[in-house]
């Protein structure tokens, strides 16, 4: 499974790189083919027209190198070789014909020469995929990432599709840990794909550090994404690590409005259009409407325990009559047998309100507040100074 994970990967990887750079190395040979002709012969160009040859090989073979390579070709790399020692390309080239251990030892020279040949870095990604070394495999696209502008839009997405192979966990922590340049990249490009975002939670959690730099990840998307995909321990886990744990008696985060919302669904979710919204402002839940507008205006994932619980709202504002604001509570959990939908209109002043959980088989639910201004009068401005869920 593994073995074929990493040989899709480095597949995919040699056939973009690769068939990228041959083109680009076709449309410039007509200058190395001049330069041969001459005397006394040019390594450097004898080395490109070598270099060229082989990539355009790999373009022809579905990304991978090929097992023999042109007498014309090695004859090149070796006019280059003589005349220009150090020409890492035309090293590698004659290292591909070698037995496995020769053409190793070739290739590792190569790449001691130079660090910014596709050529030699792809060949290392293959060779290190066949061998399922991926410590080095991972090294191998950090150079490539490091040496080459254009590698990251090829490289990133398959690097983060290979993080659903938990084998990738414990390598990408020992790389990621050292702060590649790259990483905010990899981030950016892991949260979008759902396949993994278990696997980047549990590479997240390794990679955690009190005095890391926040910039680096995307932690609030990871979160959001978790909870969108109903992975729902491992969002709130990794919240918690982020910002610590409930306040003391509370089953909700941030239930009294102290702090603005960072990792929503686990902590506020807030919703505003150009009709109505909500935002976190001095301590307290602003809500508003325009006259008859409204809809969804703040969330909240939360977990209830198999017991009753009380529900607790404190406006600080009286709610007029004309003014509907509800809190319901939805299972998230993609259960049978799904508990009916909990809703609670608000009181003009304080609500209190028991609700037994003990039977329902759900334990994530959805917090949601609803708000909707009548269709006369001028809108709605409430606040709440709290809302809270404890166990009773």
């Amino acid at each position: 499974m593994m073995k074929n994970s990493i040989i899709w990967i480095i597949g995919l990887v040699i056939a973009i790189t690769s068939g990228l750079t041959a083109m680009g190395a076709i449309a410039k040979s007509k200058a190395p083919e001049l330069a041969i002709i001459l005397s006394p012969t040019n390594g450097f160009a004898a080395e490109k027209i070598a270099a060229n040859s082989i990539k355009t090989a790999i373009a022809g073979n579905a990304g991978h190198f090929p097992d023999d390579v042109n007498p014309k070709t090695t004859e090149f790399a070796r006019s280059a070789f003589i005349a220009e020692p150090v020409v890492p390309e035309a090293i590698a080239i004659l290292g591909i014909g070698e037995a496995d251990q020769d053409r190793r030892q070739l290739m590792n020279k190569s790449l001691l020469l130079s660090r910014r040949q596709p050529l030699i870095t792809a060949w290392m990604i293959a060779d290190s995929g066949a061998r399922e070394d991926l410590p080095a495999l991972l090294h191998h696209y950090d150079t490539m990432l490091r040496t080459s502008t254009s590698a990251a839009s090829v490289i990133i997405p398959v690097m983060a599709d290979s993080l659903a192979d938990d084998n990738f966990i414990a390598p990408y922590a020992s790389l990621l840990a050292k702060g590649p340049p790259w990483a905010y990249r990899f981030w950016d490009a892991v949260v979008r794909n759902t396949k993994v975002i278990g696997n980047a939670a549990r590479l997240r959690e390794m990679l955690y550090n009190p005095n890391e730099d926040e910039d680096i990840y995307r932690d609030a998307s990871l979160i959001g994404a978790l909870a969108s995909n109903q992975q729902f321990e491992k969002a709130d886990s990794l919240y918690q690590l982020l910002v610590g744990d409930r306040e003391a008696g509370s089953l909700l985060r941030n239930s009294s409005f102290a702090t603005t919302p960072k990792y929503p669904p686990i902590d506020w979710q807030l919703f505003s259009t150009g009709e109505y919204g909500a935002v976190v402002t001095n301590g307290n839940l602003a809500l508003s409407a325009i006259r008859n507008s409204g809809g969804l205006l703040a969330r909240q994932l939360i977990k209830l325990p198999p017991a009753a619980v009380t529900l607790d709202i404190k406006p600080s504002d009286h709610i007029s009559d004309n003014t509907r604001i509800n809190v319901s509570l939805n299972c998230a959990e993609a259960t049978q047998g799904v508990p009916q939908t909990i809703r609670i209109p608000l009181q003009r002043e304080r609500t209190n309100l028991q609700i037994d959980n003990s039977k329902s088989g759900c334990s994530y639910y959805w917090l949601d507040i609803n708000g909707r201004a009548s269709e006369t009068g001028d809108g709605f401005d409430v606040k709440l100074n709290e809302v809270n869920i404890f166990t009773s």
